[in-house]
């Protein structure tokens, strides 16, 4: 009778041993979750655009933007290194790599005379936190004449925006164009780009 009872006892105590190796794995915490789609969730910003004079002998201007982001403070400048596409570079001093990661944005082009009021750009993002800091910066400008002649000699005040920390919008800027013209100066005309506020 004994054995009997001892065989059940160890049938049991196996079968129990079997159920703990059979439990399935314990799943996340759903607080933990929530904590790292946090940490990943991407930085975005927006920016409001208002349009300031512009000469009345050019027609029409074309003003490319992007907006660079950066997960290191001290990356701006080296992050914007690459982003001007026009004739006229903003410096011809070598910038030193970027020690961090870079994203750049879609760029996105628009003539200051089309803008009635205020602009936004829309909600730019990154993919990831990107907290160093961003930049709006202008990359490329091309203007016509009233008789369709291109501008030739345009300076470019490349910065329009630069915000280190994550971003905190929306961010109202300024686009125009202002004569330039002087025996001293290459450039008949200059587009700054300035944040308001």
């Amino acid at each position: 009778m004994r054995r009997g009872r001892r065989a059940i006892v160890v049938v049991i105590v196996l079968f129990g041993a079997g159920c703990v190796g059979l439990a399935p794995e314990a799943t996340p915490d759903a607080t933990d979750a929530s904590t790292t789609t946090a940490v990943s969730d991407p930085a975005g910003v927006e920016h409001v655009v208002r349009a300031g004079a512009v000469p009345d002998d050019i027609a029409s201007v074309s003003i490319t933007l992007q907006v660079v982001f950066v997960d290191r403070r001290d990356d701006v400048g080296p992050c914007w290194r690459e982003t001007f596409s026009g004739p006229y570079k903003p410096t011809v001093t070598p910038i030193r790599p970027p020690s961090g990661d870079c994203h750049r944005s879609e760029p996105i082009t628009l003539d200051p005379a089309d803008i009635d009021g205020e602009r936004s750009l829309g909600r730019v993002t990154a993919p990831g936190r990107f907290d160093g800091g961003h930049a709006l910066l202008v990359t490329n400008v091309t203007a016509t004449h009233a008789n369709g002649t291109v501008v030739d000699g345009i300076r470019v005040d490349k910065r329009v925006s630069v915000v280190e920390g994550a971003p905190a919008g929306p961010y109202r800027v300024r686009l125009s164009v202002s004569s330039y013209r002087g025996s001293d100066r290459p450039y008949d005309y200059w587009v700054i780009g300035e944040r308001e506020g």
